[in-house]
């Protein structure tokens, strides 16, 4: 089958699978069981991994019908033939696209088979995977298609499909409020990425991403400058991705099941934000300001995010802070040109991040529903798939050799330092120390120590499902592999050789100074060994304070001991408890203080606005009234209303003009 038929399969499969199982997934599932509900939805997933794995292979290997240099276009349909305005319903495949189709369907396709398992009990089973399966569809149409109101009708469609899974279980309240939240915040970075794709259009005439990209960095005057075109599509990006100030969103989207958080805010929604501007390369190459821009608020997300996870007792919420940090990491690698880089952590991070998520869940479901990591403690012998592949994890997040996140996250702050931005190193390898620390609270709070389950749950717990330990250890594969398989020689490895067509044009624009010896010895050797001691000390200091086996009393008192330390380390401690009072100051600009300035306008619409334009209208209808009364229909009336008016203006002339001489 020609790759021009295969490729449009890849968003068609989900979308017909979401119809199916919206239509009569309910019907089946109370005829025949769970099992009829999910066989459409979950092997129709499967079919679109496989499909997007015989499209991969060629499109990474630059072979035909994909050129290096500019992928394969499929175009389906004219969608909007208006004029200048002509957009196809089409797609394009290249190195990047094969990257990002690799994360999303492995992810997807994983969640899908997990979610058998940890929904087991849920009555709304068949609602759960149109919802899934409308998110893949959404995800797919925004990674493959060929313009910008394509991307963006994904984008939208990925926000819907979010509120709905975050807000799946609608019955709880904080649920329901998550997925407004969600869907609200997400809206205000969409504004800035819509009128990011209108600038687009008024500086080239058309939609088409590649060449819209290539008009804008022809060079020649522009009706809109780039910086200005960069920064609107990074708002978009900042939104999806939750960059700061934008990052109040997504924790909170831990109220949805856990797979949602995996599929969703752990491995592909949150890196659509990465893959726009990372597709946008030529563009913000064109306008270096910007890209400082894109470092800067990456690198204080990274931070921001790291510090909170200190302190946060939620298995869930400090995975949710663990993400936005590691996507700060991302767009910090992005600002600084180092875009290959940025692509390599997206995919490692969807690997042993969706592998956290998922280890979560199974964590979650073996305690009966608790995520306080304080009520938990001693698991490591009840569910040791559980606790091998989340080892696993914390290894490779952290940042330790040789496992996925080594590779990238050390390629992200090489890159950073070579290029001349010290400033956004230094603090990448502060976050990787706290990093690899806040991790290990995480292991040693959930599996070692005494055990803090609650007694009348203590006995019943055990290992998860099949369905659901499978995904683990198949995602701890590559969260083990993946690094040294494509990143390997670190510099040369596959990923830089099946992106560098993609990145090449933007890495000549910008052509960086790179330096070359750092302490004394080869900038590459001072790096690897500067990262590598971060992440030991930070994983030290963990094992030190919350593992492996000490009393959780003991604990407690070596972290009381350092927060009460002085009157700055409580008021870090109380900040980072409080996610740094974020959530509360958005309550008062824009709830309080927005709320009450709203009202004033509201009043000031009602009572003057409309007073006035009322009073207006009342005036004329009352004089119409009284005058309504003189229209007796009776001609003797009108006769005398004549004579007297003309007396009147006989009399008015000659008062004003006066008598003759």
């Amino acid at each position: 089958m020609p790759y021009e038929t295969l490729i449009p399969l890849i968003p068609l499969l989900p979308i017909l699978g979401f119809g199916f199982t919206a239509l009569f997934g309910r019907r089946l599932q109370l005829r025949y069981g769970r099992w009829a509900a999910e066989i459409v939805p979950v092997g129709l997933i499967i079919a679109v991994w496989v499909i997007a794995m015989i499209v991969v292979v060629p499109a990474l290997q630059h072979v035909e019908p994909f050129p290096a240099e500019k992928g394969l276009d499929v175009k389906v349909w004219t969608w909007i033939p208006a004029g200048r305005l002509q957009v196809d319903m089409g797609f394009h495949v290249d190195a990047l696209t094969a990257c990002l189709l690799i994360v999303v369907t492995t992810i997807g396709m994983l969640v899908h088979i997990y979610s058998i398992g940890y929904m087991a009990h849920d009555r709304a089973t068949w609602r759960f995977f149109a919802y899934l399966n409308l998110f893949m569809f959404s995800m797919l149409v925004l990674v493959l298609a060929n313009n910008w109101l394509l991307v963006f009708a994904g984008w939208e469609l990925v926000g819907l499909s979010s509120y709905l899974l975050i807000g799946f279980w609608y019955h709880k309240r904080s649920a329901a409020l998550a997925a407004k939240k969600a869907f609200i915040v997400n809206r205000v970075g969409d504004v800035g990425f819509a009128l990011g794709i209108m600038a687009i259009f008024v500086n080239t005439g058309t939609l088409n991403i590649q060449d819209s990209l290539g008009k804008l960095t022809a060079g020649g005057a522009m009706t809109i400058p780039l910086i200005v075109v960069a920064l609107l599509v990074f708002c978009g990006a900042m939104g999806k991705s939750a960059q700061f100030p934008l990052h109040v969103w997504l924790p909170d989207a831990m109220e949805g099941p856990t797979p949602v958080s995996a599929l969703i805010h752990a491995a592909t929604m949150v890196n659509a934000g990465v893959y726009l501007v990372a597709r946008a390369n030529p563009l913000f190459a064109s306008a270096p300001q910007a890209m400082v821009v894109v470092a800067g608020i990456g690198i204080f997300t990274a931070i921001l995010a790291a510090s909170i996870a200190f302190t946060q007792t939620d298995i869930k919420r400090v995975l949710a802070f663990s993400t936005l940090s590691q996507l700060g990491y991302m767009f910090a690698a992005l600002g600084v040109g180092a875009f290959t880089a940025a692509i390599f952590h997206l995919m490692s991070h969807g690997f042993f991040k969706g592998l956290l998520f998922l280890d979560s869940g199974s964590v979650i479901h073996s305690v009966h529903d608790e995520q306080d990591m304080n009520r938990m403690g001693g698991l490591w012998r009840k569910i040791p798939i559980t606790h091998a592949t989340m080892l696993i994890g914390t290894i490779a997040i952290a940042g330790i050799p040789p496992l996925a996140g080594f590779f990238s996250k050390d390629e992200i702050l090489g890159e950073a330092f070579k290029n001349g931005f010290v400033w956004v190193w230094a603090i990448g390898v502060l976050v990787a120390v706290m990093t690899a620390f806040y991790m290990w609270r995480l292991m040693g709070k959930t599996f070692y120590g005494e055990s803090h389950v609650d007694p009348s749950v203590a006995p019943k717990v055990h290992e998860s499902a099949w369905q659901m330990t499978l995904p683990l250890v198949l995602l701890a594969i590559p969260s083990i592999g993946f690094g040294a398989a494509v990143g390997w020689p670190l510099g040369n490895g596959l990923l830089v050789q099946w992106l560098e067509p993609v990145f090449r044009g933007a890495e000549e624009k910008l052509a960086f100074v790179k330096a070359e010896t750092f302490l004394g010895m080869p900038v590459d050797t001072a790096l690897i060994a500067i990262s590598v001691i971060a992440a030991l000390a930070g994983l030290v200091t963990g094992i030190v304070l919350f593992g492996f086996f000490s009393l959780r009393n003991v604990q407690q008192k070596r972290v009381d001991a350092i927060a009460n330390t002085n009157s700055v380390t409580r008021f870090i401690y109380r900040g980072s408890l409080n996610k740094w009072w974020f959530d509360e100051l958005n309550d008062l600009l824009f709830i309080r203080i927005g709320g009450r300035v709203a009202a004033s306008l509201w009043w000031f619409d009602r009572t003057i606005v409309d007073g006035t334009v009322n009073g207006v209208g009342t005036v004329v209808k009352d004089a119409g009234t009284g005058l309504r009364q003189i229209q007796t229909g009776r001609v003797q009336n009108y006769a005398l209303g004549i004579a007297i008016g003309l007396i009147v203006m006989a009399g008015s002339f000659l008062l004003i003009v006066g008598q003759p001489r």
